[in-house]
């Protein structure tokens, strides 16, 4: 929730990046909605790899190029895991400690 809320006030405030915090699984279903294919393909790829390594890719939006970065979001907690486990909108309810539960996605804009 408090990455949420902080990619949402950078976001206010007109920042030359963006960032949020996204899954193939989501427990809230507009995260979902809306995904690009680059973001897809990021998640995808940190998953497969257990988060060993970022994904990377560029990717037009609204006529803008930006450089699209994915890091893994691991469960680093048993708290993480215990709430994505039991929640009841949860489409995932297998995670264990040390699986890559989604990515941090960063959006930086390529041109000047």
């Amino acid at each position: 929730q408090m990455f949420r809320m902080g990619a949402e006030l950078t976001a206010s405030k007109d920042a030359w990046f963006s960032y949020s915090l996204q899954s193939l699984w989501p427990i809230n279903k507009s995260n979902a909605e809306g995904q690009t294919d680059v973001e897809k393909a990021g998640l995808e790829f940190v998953a497969e790899n257990g988060g060993s390594a970022p994904y990377y890719g560029e990717e037009e939006l609204g006529g803008k190029k930006y450089f699209t970065a994915v890091y893994a979001d691991v469960a680093v907690a048993p708290v993480c895991v215990t709430c994505h486990n039991d929640h009841k909108d949860s489409p995932k309810t297998d995670f264990e400690l040390g699986d890559v539960m989604g990515g941090v996605v960063i959006r930086i804009p390529m041109d000047s």
